[in-house]
């Protein structure tokens, strides 16, 4: 089975890639090295794991299956893209070349102009595509929960309902966006744009709305030793992996507001079984099958307590670094009071998902393995502390 990984270089697609080969599938990665660029250049930051670059990584994926590599952006060279998809026929498309990021988004506006062409204009590339050559092509992309509203007051469907209003009977209905960012807004302007062209042209993709995704744990990893980026700057860091690198460093948690308001996670290793459930279980045709795919919700309080208390076990108190926390103004738009906060998670719970480990045994196994990196990271200490203001931005 032929399968395209798109943005194969990424922290997310560097995993997934591990375990369709060792399951035994034939993978062509595409990256255009965006992310190394604007990390680097933009955040001034590193990946916390150090990471190979890519001609090592092809010759690593090499040794567990058969892989091809192909520096290509969707974007910008769609006619190029279309030709690989001709020839190659692949069977299911991962498109995880996506800029994932809310302050990069609201930095400044050539940044928001990147974000939105990229993700909406790439998505577009790539589906245009699998309708001309593949039409059976299974296409499976990570929106995130970041789309809804945090604080409707009311439990968060998978992403269709239907309702009553005025005493009438809808009929089924994406279920209402409200993003928090121009990042976000790029991401539901690509599902509502995958909505159509599936209904459209009869299609088959899955459209996963994903939680805040943390950790470093694979089994594939464990083995291979071809770390993922773990990226923990204010723009390419999310909060667990940044509190983490805080933490090791001695520095307070920073939490915004009143540390209320609740968030959504999954560890990288689940994020990854249900990809593969998504390539296991392809919708009807004409279908946008999509599913919350998360497994625990918190605060923010909660999360650097967990920090707090994972470090102390695992011996950073003993080094002297005492683990704190500091509350500052948010950067964000955002309410950080308490709130009511619940997700539906049927449907993937229904196809066999089962969460591997807690997001507490995560922070304690990422702390262990970072830690032997602190002096090289403390180099980067500034890159942590928020600097975009979203109201601000320019």
């Amino acid at each position: 089975m032929m399968i395209f990984v798109l943005g194969v270089d990424g922290y997310i697609a560097n995993a997934l890639t591990q375990r369709l080969l060792a399951e035994g599938y034939d993978v062509i990665g595409f990256d255009n090295f965006w992310r190394r660029k604007w990390i680097d250049e933009d955040m001034k930051s590193i990946s916390a794991f150090p990471i190979a670059d890519m001609e090592d990584k092809e010759q690593n994926f090499k040794k567990i299956g058969s892989f091809h590599f192909e520096e290509l952006d969707i974007v910008h060279q769609d006619t190029l893209f279309d030709q690989f998809v001709k020839d190659y026929k692949p069977e299911a498309i991962y498109n995880l070349a996506h800029n994932p990021s809310a302050p990069f988004s609201m930095k400044n506006k050539q940044n928001a102009q990147k974000v939105l062409i990229n993700n909406i204009v790439g998505t577009n590339n790539v589906i245009w595509s699998i309708k001309k050559h593949v039409p059976d092509c299974h296409y499976i992309t990570i929106g995130t929960v970041g789309e809804y509203d945090h604080y409707s007051n009311i439990d968060i469907e998978e992403g269709f309902f239907s309702f009553v209003h005025k005493g009438r009977q809808s009929n089924r209905m994406m279920f209402p966006r409200r993003p928090g960012s121009i990042y976000h807004v790029s991401k539901t302007g690509a599902t509502y744009l995958i909505d159509y062209l599936t209904r459209a042209w009869q299609l088959r993709c899955t459209d996963v709305m994903q939680g805040v995704v943390f950790g470093s744990y694979t089994d594939e990893i464990d083995r291979t030793k071809i770390y993922s980026r773990l990226d923990f700057d204010e723009a390419g860091g999310t909060v667990i992996n940044r509190f983490i690198v805080q933490a090791i460093l001695g520095m307070p948690l920073t939490i915004y507001g009143n540390g209320e308001h609740k968030r959504s996670f999954l560890s990288l290793n689940d994020s990854i079984q249900a990809l593969m459930i998504a390539l296991k279980n392809p919708p009807e045709k004409g279908v946008v099958q999509t599913w919350n795919q998360l497994s625990e919700w918190h605060s923010m309080n909660d999360i650097a307590q967990m920090v707090i208390d994972e470090g102390r076990e695992n011996g950073l108190n003993e080094l002297g670094l005492e683990i704190t926390a500091q509350w500052i103004d948010t950067p964000r738009v955002e309410f950080t009071g308490d709130h009511y906060y619940n997700f539906v998670t049927e449907n993937l719970t229904n196809k066999g998902y089962v969460p591997t480990r807690t997001i507490k045994e995560e922070i304690g196994y990422t702390i262990k393995k970072l830690f032997i990196y602190k002096n090289h990271l403390d180099k980067y200490r500034n890159v942590v502390i928020p600097r975009i203001i979203f109201k601000d931005t320019m």
